[in-house]
């Protein structure tokens, strides 16, 4: 697992991306899967980073960074097995959902920046996710 630090270009977002290695980072550029969670945009560079050399003292690092990716692995599972995927429609589900339009139910999908300050706007509770939702089937 590698954790590089990620520039949006369009809006300047600062961001973690953890990648297999460093050839699944360049793969997923390429195909235009990474996005900014700020702003949507596909624009992303590698920022500047330190290299991450590995000490003893560090173990506890090690293994607490395993255990996120870990957690943030499941909670994947977990969402995309229990709620709804909605794609690039999320901001007009969850609007219906809030006034009772549709049934009430869990779902996920992508939300520019703008749109999702209008849900907060109308006081429609959203949260960004530690992960890709974009389904690449």
């Amino acid at each position: 697992m590698i954790v590089f630090n990620l520039n949006c270009s369009d809006c300047a977002f600062s961001f973690e991306g953890w990648f297999k290695n460093t050839k699944d980072y360049n793969n997923q550029i390429k195909k235009g899967l990474l996005s900014c969670p700020a702003c949507n945009s596909i624009q992303i560079k590698k920022g500047l980073m330190a290299p991450n050399v590995a000490k003893k003292s560090n173990s506890k690092i090690s293994k607490r960074n395993k255990s996120i990716a870990s957690n943030v692995k499941k909670l994947k599972k977990i969402i995309e097995k229990e709620f709804d995927y909605v794609g690039d429609k999320f901001t007009e589900e969850a609007k219906k959902i809030k006034y009772g339009e549709v049934k009430e139910r869990a779902i996920y999908g992508e939300a520019s920046f703008e749109q999702t300050k209008e849900l907060m706007d109308e006081e429609i509770d959203v949260l960004p996710l530690p992960f890709s939702t974009k389904k690449t089937n």
